[in-house]
C-alpha cells in the first residue's frame, strides 16, 4: 500500500514539474521570476567560433544564401566588418542584405538609467567584455525595441530575442545613430551564459557595483 502512495505522489509531482517546464516566460512577472532560467536546448552550439572578420563574413554569406524564414545569427558574426562612418552606404553588402529579415539572436542589455519597464534597449554580444573589456563598436551593438508596450525589467541574464531587422544609417546633430535594430522584439531569459566571460566567472557576484543590483526584488 505504501508503494502505491508512494508511486501515486511521485506521479503527481513529475506531473506539476512538466506543466511548469512548459510554460512561457512570464513578461509582466516580477524581476525575481523573470530572471529564473529557462533551459536552453544546445546553448553551446549557439555562440560562433569564427575569429577572422573574413571568417565571420563567410558564415554570414552562408546565412544569408540559405534564405531561412527566420535566420539565427550571432552578433558576433553580424558584427564582423569595419565601419566607416564617412562612405555614403558604410554596410558591407551581406548585413545591407539583411534589412528587413526576421532573425533570432542572443545577448546581453546594456546597464541604463531605467530598471523597469524597459521597452528600448541596446543589446551586446557579451556583458562581461562590456563592462570589463573594451566597449563594443557601434556595428556591435544592436538595437532592441519590444512588441510589448510594457516593456521587461532589467536582468544580467541572456537574453534570446527575435524580430524584425532594420540596417540603417542615420546621423542626428553630427553623431551616428544605432545601425541595427530588430523592430517588433521577443524575447525569452535564458541560463546566464557570456561566451566572453572566464569559464568560473560568477554573475550573482562579479557584476556587484557595475549592473545594477536589482534593488527590493
Amino acid at each position: 500500500m505504501f508503494k502505491n502512495q508512494f508511486s501515486l505522489i511521485l506521479f503527481v509531482l513529475l506531473s506539476a514539474c512538466a506543466k511548469e517546464a512548459s510554460e512561457p516566460v512570464d513578461t509582466v512577472s516580477s524581476l525575481r521570476d523573470r530572471m529564473k532560467s529557462t533551459k536552453v536546448e544546445k546553448k553551446e552550439s549557439f555562440w560562433s567560433t569564427a575569429n577572422t572578420l573574413e571568417e565571420r563574413q563567410q558564415k554570414m554569406e552562408k546565412i544569408i544564401e540559405a534564405d531561412d524564414p527566420v535566420m539565427v545569427i550571432d552578433m558576433h558574426d553580424m558584427g564582423g566588418w569595419e565601419f566607416d562612418e564617412l562612405l555614403e552606404d558604410p554596410f558591407p553588402s551581406y548585413i545591407r542584405a539583411l534589412d528587413g529579415k526576421e532573425i533570432i539572436t542572443r545577448g546581453f542589455m546594456m546597464p541604463d538609467i531605467d530598471f523597469e519597464h524597459i521597452q528600448k534597449f541596446h543589446l551586446v554580444r557579451s556583458l562581461y567584455a562590456c563592462c570589463f573589456g573594451a566597449p563594443p563598436q557601434l556595428n556591435e551593438i544592436l538595437r532592441i525595441e519590444l512588441a510589448d508596450p510594457e516593456g521587461m525589467d532589467y536582468t544580467y541574464n541572456t537574453l534570446e530575442v527575435r524580430g524584425i531587422l532594420r540596417v540603417v544609417f542615420e546621423m542626428e546633430d553630427g553623431l551616428v545613430e544605432d545601425l541595427l535594430r530588430l523592430e517588433n522584439a521577443t524575447y525569452r531569459v535564458l541560463d546566464f551564459e557570456d561566451p566572453g566571460a572566464p569559464i568560473d566567472f560568477d554573475a550573482a557576484t562579479g557584476f556587484d557595483g557595475v549592473v545594477p543590483s536589482g534593488g527590493p526584488y
